[in-house]
């Protein structure tokens, strides 16, 4: 690994998931203890699908498009769901179009513990 590859991942990996923060939205201090597992539905994202058509007529090349729609379920405090969302905004662009509050299955609970008690994100769609 060169010295440029580990100024990389420095930058981008690491994340204090545990820094306080304090929400103006919510007026409190967002709490780090109760774990809990929280759905999202994100806004659709568009993805080229890979294949690419020439137009003659016009001489262009187009792409198709597919609509991505998903369900996820992030397991974590509500701190450390709040530092996820800002990652996962930063990183992927993703969007809430909705979120509510899930039961704790104990399946969840154990994979959040699996993963040194840092959020985790599961898949549903």
């Amino acid at each position: 690994m060169t010295i440029q590859d580990a100024e990389y991942l420095e930058d981008t990996t690491y994340i204090d998931y545990n820094e306080p923060c304090y929400s103006k939205f919510m007026g409190y201090q967002l709490d780090n203890k109760k774990v809990l597992a929280e759905e999202w539905y994100l806004k659709p994202q568009y993805l080229a699908t890979g294949i690419n058509t020439y137009d003659r007529m016009s001489g262009h090349f187009n792409n198709d498009l597919s609509n991505n729609n998903r369900l996820v379920i992030v397991v974590g405090t509500e701190l450390q769901i709040h530092r996820k969302f800002e990652e996962m905004l930063k990183t992927y662009g993703w969007q809430l179009q909705d979120s509510w509050i899930s039961d704790l299955k104990p399946e969840y609970l154990e994979y959040y513990k699996e993963n040194n008690n840092s959020p985790i994100i599961i898949n549903l769609i």
